[in-house]
């Protein structure tokens, strides 16, 4: 009579074992690893940032937190001082409630500083759909850059939204590198770093005729519309002397 009851006793375990559902491990509130935060909002210190499992300088994946409020993103980027995530905490959709904004650089060099924007609800903590500032300009910006009268000037023309905004007509001693080697057209993709100090989130995105000789900043304003946020206005400032 023992021995049955053992058995009754182990089959219900086993299989109230099978019954029972494994919540995975990796849970949008999985607590930071490390103790010091990344980056805090200068408009709220209870909204943070902290990186999970640094290494070399870098994080894979990191855990934002508004108050009692946290939740995991899998977000990568540069963990160093000189180039760590920025963190806002302010109304950027005009909806009247404070969102989480935070600027990511996922790579920084001569002639090169990249970086990636999410913005966050703070109190779902859910993201919102963002269009890329490379995506818009791909999308909505051509130029042409073009040797003229031998050699001795280049021509740059930067259209937006199929109209000619800005056009350029600079000496060939003007620039630092030699015009024979320059793109066709002008190179979007070496910078473009994000702002989110006023208002409105915005972007700048430069162009280059070579790695290492910049013409000009396209600058980007952000709109928020139908639940997300998308590149609106943008326009052209040449550098100087251009």
């Amino acid at each position: 009579m023992l021995k049955l009851l053992i058995v009754i006793l182990l089959s219900m375990l086993l299989s109230s074992s099978v019954m029972t559902p494994v919540h995975p491990s990796s849970s949008p509130m999985t607590r930071p690893v490390q103790s010091r935060p990344l980056a805090v909002a200068p408009e709220d210190p209870s909204v943070n940032l902290y990186a999970v499992n640094p290494s070399q300088g870098l994080f894979r994946s990191a855990v934002l937190e508004s108050g009692q409020q946290h939740r995991t993103f899998g977000w990568s980027g540069s963990a160093d001082i000189s180039t760590a995530p920025q963190l806002y905490y302010k109304d950027v959709n005009g909806d009247g409630v404070r969102e989480a904004v935070v600027i990511i650089t996922r790579a920084s060099g001569t002639g090169v500083e990249l970086q990636e924007l999410h913005i966050v609800d703070a109190q779902t903590m859910e993201e919102y759909a963002v269009e890329s500032a490379a995506d818009a300009v791909s999308r909505r910006v051509q130029s042409l850059v073009e040797l003229r009268d031998r050699s001795q000037q280049v021509h740059i023309a930067v259209t937006i939204d199929g109209a000619t905004t800005h056009t350029m007509d600079a000496k060939a001693s003007a620039f630092y590198d030699d015009p024979a080697q320059f793109t066709k057209q002008l190179d979007f993709s070496s910078v473009v770093m994000y702002d989110a100090e006023q208002t409105s989130v915005r972007a700048t995105v430069s162009g280059s005729v070579s790695p290492s000789e910049f013409v000009g900043d396209l600058k980007l304003k952000y709109v928020y519309e139908h639940g997300r946020f998308q590149v609106g206005p943008i326009e052209f400032e040449a550098s100087s002397p251009f």
